[in-house]
């Protein structure tokens, strides 16, 4: 096991919003709580990373940078050899950021106060992505069954046929770390290609998996199945590099492509962050052991919470995750209130991620970071238990 990952780092003073804007943001003070809300690890950077940014930084000279055909290959190479699929050059429109891609696709391919759905709960920024774009959410729940999350087809189908112009796939799922099986994702591809849904794929939690069957990605649907599809892969999650805010949509089809290229054209977004693109491209290239190892860290935190919870929380539901290294407790037998459950947790000093902000059918339950080095996730348990044991 890599040594690093069992570093507790004082992150206080980065102007890390996890750790720093506690206050601003949740009201807690500083120093009193340890934050489990904000979907980034406590995990230091490897040197694989940090020393071509280094040499990078040490060069002095910070003009307009552009993409390498090493920058590409790094990334066809690693998607190819982890997942099977064979991304295309001419695919890649590259943003800072997914939730920038993710508005100027819906802004592209849909028109003011139409229909953009997501199946909920869901990671709560598509929310105000696609309000602030003037479009109108529609959720699909899906079906909880003991805390394993199913798609229900039937529902989704109907929401389609009633006008849906967009639909927003989070695969893998946050909240509720399922890995779509294949059988899912072709699916959902194909009820797109029946209704014309434009079908955006945030596939930023690729590499995280933990389950017995492996990441599928949209891009290895049917060709057929693709012409309406746009696809957002980062290494944000995989190395721990939110901040440097890179992301590359793949979007198969050049034709449906073009309003997005011009888009990206009319705001500037056709140069990029110097020590984005060298720490992605050094990432991708030789993080292959690093993600391995650090997969069997976070897979053991894991067990670490699910142990806990069956010894100490019985009350508490918790299905070991597929994907991400976000757990989602069913809270709802305590019978408190999503107010009371919060002013109860952030009592005990420990923050997390409350439910509802992923939707109604998030409520009652609650996000725990588990991207921290064991004996901090140890210390959030302990007082997990202080804010909810009977």
């Amino acid at each position: 096991m890599h040594p690093d990952l069992d570093a507790v780092i004082n992150r206080y003073g980065t102007d890390c919003l996890k750790w720093d804007y506690m206050e601003k943001w949740l009201g807690v003070p500083e120093g009193e709580a340890l934050p489990s809300w904000v979907s980034d690890w406590d995990f230091k950077a490897p040197d694989f990373i940090l020393k071509p940014l280094q040499e990078r930084l040490d060069h002095g000279i910070f003009g307009y940078s552009e993409r390498s055909e090493e920058y590409f290959n790094s990334l066809i190479d690693w998607w190819r050899e982890r997942h099977q699929v064979t991304l295309q050059k001419d695919w890649f429109h590259t943003t800072p950021g997914s939730l920038p891609a993710i508005a100027m696709l819906i802004e592209c391919w849909s028109q003011q106060h139409d229909q953009v759905l997501v199946m909920s709960p869901v990671y709560h920024a598509f929310f105000r992505t696609i309000t602030n774009t003037q479009r109108t959410l529609v959720t699909s729940s899906l079906v909880n069954d003991n805390g394993y999350y199913t798609i229900d087809f039937d529902d989704l189908e109907l929401k389609f046929k009633a006008g849906v112009k967009v639909m927003i796939f989070c695969n893998p799922h946050n909240p509720v770390g399922r890995v779509w099986t294949e059988q899912e994702i072709t699916k959902v591809c194909e009820l797109c290609h029946q209704y014309g849904v434009y079908l955006i794929s945030d596939e930023i939690w690729a590499d995280i998996d933990f389950s017995e069957h492996r990441f599928f990605s949209c891009l290895r649907v049917d060709e057929s199945l693709q012409q309406k599809m746009a696809v957002c892969i980062a290494g944000t999650k995989t190395f721990g590099l939110p901040s440097l805010r890179l992301t590359n949509t793949m979007i198969p089809n050049e034709v449906e492509s073009i309003p997005f290229k011009n888009k990206l054209q009319a705001y500037g977004i056709d140069v990029y962050s110097a020590f984005s693109l060298v720490a992605n491209q050094a990432a991708y290239r030789n993080g292959a052991e690093w993600v391995d190892q650090t997969i069997i860290y976070l897979n053991e935190n894991s067990r670490i919470l699910d142990e806990f919870i069956k010894a100490e929380l019985p009350n508490i539901i918790y299905r070991r995750q597929e994907s991400t290294y976000l757990s989602w407790l069913d809270c709802r037998s305590l019978g408190l209130s999503d107010e009371a459950l919060e002013k109860q947790v952030h009592s005990a000093g420990v923050i997390p991620s409350m439910g509802y902000a992923f939707g109604e059918d998030g409520s009652g339950f609650i996000r725990l970071n588990l991207g921290c080095p064991a004996s901090v996730l140890n210390e959030k348990l302990l007082r997990l238990k202080k804010a909810l044991i009977n």
